[in-house]
């Protein structure tokens, strides 16, 4: 199975990372605020402390969060999505 990567683990992002969990996947994820993430990690998903660690660990990754303002603070700078690419992986 591939390593998946999930960056906003709120209502509906936690509840898709929930059923991937499930079903026996790998998960590595991240969420501004590591205490919402908690029951997640609690059921097996591996924690990162940035959108960069998530990519850096995943074949694929997930997001699902607010707005594009909240988008692009998660892609962008050097703790961003994009920053944990590795060339072939875009």
């Amino acid at each position: 199975m591939a390593k998946l990567g999930f960056v906003g683990l709120g209502v509906m992002g936690g509840n898709m990372v929930a059923r991937l969990l499930e079903k026996g996947h790998t998960v590595t994820g991240y969420n501004r605020t590591k205490s919402k993430a908690q029951s997640l990690i609690d059921r097996g998903m591996k924690w990162t402390d940035s959108p960069r660690a998530v990519a850096e660990a995943s074949d694929v990754v997930f997001t699902m969060v607010t707005n594009a303002a909240a988008l692009a603070a998660i892609h962008d700078g050097p703790d961003g999505l994009l920053a944990g690419l590795s060339a072939g992986n875009f």
